[in-house]
């Protein structure tokens, strides 16, 4: 047998309310009892009522509008790993590690079933002790909804992950997606701490640094291994979340020529995490650092470059492998219009220039956007993993819903809920609270562009 290779074993996970043959077989004759809940949230139990165990978010809490605390559903498979046992290796907190395989991982992927985070992460963990800290720090903070106050342990392992990947970075000596994969991790511990300015940016610029090495090489060679992909691809995602929260004048920008070039070579390769649209995660990762640029401070407007990445967007296609795959995908270029078209309104009312009939034309485009993005996500199940990526355009859509839209805010609103219940991050409800505070705004005739709105407040909010 492998020393680092995962057995698997399949797991009989019964639905709430039913107990297996086995159970019902060894209990004894007498009077029935009533199952407890297992999967109930935390609103119901301390209500004292039966929980429907709906996942992400039960009925009665949605019902109520408010945040469910729902516990994750474990996986169909458990993991028999017996070099955790067998190995003299006090760092292994095999609790946190298993949380992490079974629940958290499945939150970095649009398919469960094909996780390299998950069971297949494991060699690299035996190899990274930064790797293994990280996913124990973002496990023992997930579990207890990353509380403002971080638990001591989480603090503990993110402190160690920190000090183990200097050495590993400087030696060279662990697999590149082990590196990457503790860097990510890391700016997502941070993120989620109390300070709402905070994304985790030394991490981000250590993984474009990191990236920009990697594309150096964009021979065929290099951008077929699947690692590279694996790490290119979790950097675009993470840069189209980002790109707007970078400070303009920081020196360490992505190199977007090597980075276009590998882009182009990878195609419509499938990655693990969001599927097939690897160049429209790019695209709008550059519509959200131009107008971060031409916005805070003022700048003047490039014209050609708005035009190419307004054509970039408008001409994208790919063909989805499913139909909730594709609304996401609609959801997504359409967020990039919306935010490239809010940002030349915003620049045009800061420059004093008036421009009536172009103006209304935008706002009109804007508001049909706004719609269609909205009803693009809401054709996504809210059982699916997809809502994990819906947050970003979530926001910039809902944000631009007049009050004659009180459904559609609705639904926006109950969306952020459910997300917040499946992946447990803060900036889900900061993102809500933010809305609330842009339809009343609007509400009262002084609409404006979330991200300038989301910058006076002095909040860097990570999402998506």
């Amino acid at each position: 047998m492998s020393f680092f290779g995962p057995r698997f074993k399949q797991v009989i996970v019964s639905s709430p309310g039913q107990t297996s043959t086995e159970q019902e077989q060894e209990s004894p004759a007498g009077p029935r009892r009533r199952n407890k809940s297992k999967f109930g949230c935390r609103e119901c139990k301390a209500k004292r009522v039966k929980c429907d165990e709906n996942y992400p978010i039960c009925r009665r809490c949605q019902r109520q509008g408010i945040v469910c605390s729902s516990a994750p559903r474990l996986t169909q498979w458990q993991v028999e790993t017996p070099w955790l046992s067998l190995q003299p290796n006090t760092l292994v907190n095999r609790r946190l590690l298993q949380y992490w395989l079974e629940k958290v991982s499945q939150n970095f992927v649009i398919d469960p079933e094909n996780n390299p985070f998950s069971f297949p992460a494991l060699q690299y963990v035996s190899q990274s002790s930064a790797l293994l800290h990280a996913i124990q720090s973002i496990s023992a903070s997930h579990e207890r909804f990353f509380p403002a106050d971080a638990p001591i342990i989480a603090l503990e392992e993110r402190g160690k992950a920190i000090a183990c990947l200097r050495g590993e970075i400087s030696q060279s000596q662990c697999p590149s997606n082990a590196v990457f994969l503790s860097i990510m991790l890391l700016a997502l511990a941070q993120s989620a701490d109390s300070d709402m300015k905070d994304y985790g940016k030394q991490h981000l610029l250590a993984a474009r640094a990191f990236v920009n090495s990697m594309v150096q090489d964009t021979s065929t060679l290099v951008t077929n291994d699947i690692r590279v992909r694996l790490c290119l691809g979790m950097y675009l995602y993470w840069d189209m979340c980002s790109s707007f929260l970078v400070d303009p004048w920081e020196p360490q920008g992505p190199n977007l020529f090597n980075i276009s070039n590998a882009v182009r070579m990878m195609g419509d390769w499938h990655h693990p995490m969001y599927g097939t649209c690897s160049e429209l995660l790019f695209i709008i990762a550059n519509v959200g650092r131009y107008c971060r640029q031409i916005l805070e401070p003022l700048q003047n407007r490039k014209l050609m470059q708005e035009a190419a990445l307004e054509a970039q967007l408008t001409s994208w296609k790919t063909t989805p492998p499913n139909p909730s795959l594709g609304h996401l995908y609609e959801a997504f270029r359409k967020h990039g219009l919306i935010f490239l078209y809010r940002a030349h309104v915003a620049h045009t009312q800061s420059s004093y220039i008036t421009d009536p009939d172009s103006s209304e034309a935008e706002e009109s485009l804007i508001q049909q956007y706004a719609e269609e993005t909205v009803c693009h996500l809401m054709q996504i199940p809210a059982t699916s993993y997809y809502l994990n990526f819906q947050s970003l355009p979530l926001l910039t859509a809902g944000s631009e819903l007049t009050t004659s839209n009180h459904f559609l805010r609705d639904q926006v609103r109950g969306r952020l809920r459910a997300i917040y219940s499946l992946n447990r991050l803060p900036a889900n409800l900061l993102a809500l609270q933010l809305l609330e505070e842009l339809w009343d705004a609007r509400d009262r005739g002084t609409p404006s562009f979330w991200l300038l709105h989301m910058l006076q407040k002095d909040w860097r909010l990570l999402l998506g």
